[in-house]
């Protein structure tokens, strides 16, 4: 019994030390491409490390598959990376973008795409969210999430009703622009996470904005 379990230890310590290795490949590899990217990469050498070590140790060979998963893990997440990387770059020609560990984050501000107090979209606006969409549409591994904030001023009921009637009106404009409608959720936040002060009028018009969240479902990726 101690033998048989001295045994089993190993065999997890070493799966440990191949799925690091080649999750360190992978980082290796990737660090080129920019940081996010290797992150990417390095997660799915975890992820895919681990579901090769179970499908290894259905077929005898658990050593072997985590390394193996580990490969293709990278792979995956490397190229996700890269793809988020890119569309990252060109959506910051439109509209304010950072890239997050998850994926990236498109903030729009509100006095741009609504006149105060109201959810339909300005004529400028329309151009804009044209441009947006005509990129995000060329990455179907993308899923959308359209969170609206406004200020503090009114009641929250107020607030958080005219937060998702505006992501609505942004989530309709990008489906008009050929984004799938079934990969774009919305939610009205209110006046919750403020980015600002609202004591001030510059803080509370910093606060009234639309992001869009954008992650990847790893299944939709194209091969490369």
């Amino acid at each position: 019994m101690a033998l048989f379990m001295e045994s089993s230890m190993r065999r997890q310590i070493r799966i440990k030390i191949l799925a690091t290795c080649a999750m360190i490949g992978a980082l290796t590899a990737c660090a080129d491409a920019g940081k996010k990217t290797a992150i990417g990469a390095g997660v799915g050498a975890a992820a895919g490390a681990v579901a090769g070590a179970v499908i290894g140790h259905q077929t005898g060979n658990r050593e072997k598959g985590a390394v193996i998963g580990a490969a293709l893990g990278a792979g995956v997440g490397g190229n996700i990376g890269y793809r988020m990387d890119k569309q990252a770059k060109e959506l910051e020609k439109i509209a304010e973008t950072r890239r997050t560990d998850q994926g990236l984050v498109t903030k729009l501000k509100s006095d741009i795409l609504f006149d105060s107090g109201k959810h339909d979209l300005k004529a400028g606006a329309l151009n804009n969210l044209s441009q947006m969409a005509a990129i995000i549409k060329k990455y179907p591994e993308n899923v959308l999430t359209i969170k609206g904030y406004t200020d503090n001023t009114g009641t929250p009921e107020k607030n958080k009703t005219l937060s998702e009637a505006r992501a609505t009106a942004v989530r309709e404009e990008l489906i008009k622009g050929g984004v799938p409608a079934g990969t774009i959720n919305v939610l009205g936040m209110g006046p919750e996470n403020p980015i600002s002060d609202n004591k001030s009028a510059d803080g509370r018009k910093a606060n009234r904005r639309v992001e869009i969240e954008i992650t990847a479902d790893e299944s939709k990726v194209p091969k490369s």
